[in-house]
């Protein structure tokens, strides 16, 4: 497996050690800088998270401010994952009590919105059994988006279109959809990441929030 210690990737065998004695582990997907998982390891030492993202220099910021002194803002409950969520890395089978994917873009919103078999079955490789819970955050629209939907052949989202494609497809795969909410611009504002900074703070939208239960 390969991590991001600072700016430098390197490889990694040692998780099951350095996760021992945590209430939970948390895996955010797609995480982009990694400030979500830096944010909230601080705000919650009990608990240790995983960062996954194909792109370490996106990661180098808050990886190299995790590895610090903890008087200097270092933190040992974080880990950022070189991974992409089509690829996830064996060694985070069975771990994750919990699994987020906050406003994803590129091929794994993609993967998300329509149900690629392969990230979804990827999200459940890296579940805990026999349950653990899915936060799914998503949004675009033809005004602010539409190269993005073009090029992919996004679909248009509803709650319509979840209920009726998207909650079988997912079914399939042992992920149970149990909640679907449209949220607003606000709502975005509480990852204070900076993507979400940037949608949170433009035009209104619709953002769209799956919570789901995988069982295995």
């Amino acid at each position: 497996m390969k991590v991001l210690k600072g700016k430098t990737t390197v490889d990694f065998f040692d998780f099951d050690k350095i996760t021992e004695g945590y209430n939970s582990i948390i895996v955010d997907i797609g995480t982009g800088n990694g400030r979500f998982v830096y944010k909230n390891a601080k705000k919650n030492p009990d608990i240790f998270y995983v960062g996954i993202d194909p792109v370490s220099e996106n990661m180098a910021e808050y990886a190299s401010k995790s590895i610090k002194k903890p008087s200097k803002g270092g933190i040992s409950n974080a880990l950022y994952v070189v991974a992409a969520a089509e690829e996830m890395p064996r060694e985070l089978y069975n771990k994750a009590d919990k699994i987020y994917v906050n406003l994803p873009w590129g091929s794994l919103l993609e993967g998300v919105v329509k149900g690629n078999p392969v990230i979804l079955n990827n999200i459940v490789n890296i579940s805990k059994p026999s349950k653990a819970h899915l936060e799914i955050w998503f949004t675009y629209n033809d005004l602010h988006e539409a190269g993005e939907i073009s090029r992919r052949n996004l679909p248009s989202l509803s709650v319509e279109y979840i209920e009726k494609t998207l909650f079988p497809i997912y079914q399939s795969c042992g992920i149970d959809i149990f909640q679907i909410d449209i949220v607003d611009n606000e709502d975005l504002k509480e990852f204070d990441t900076q993507w979400s900074k940037r949608l949170g703070f433009g035009r209104a939208r619709d953002v769209f929030r799956i919570k789901a239960v995988i069982k295995k």
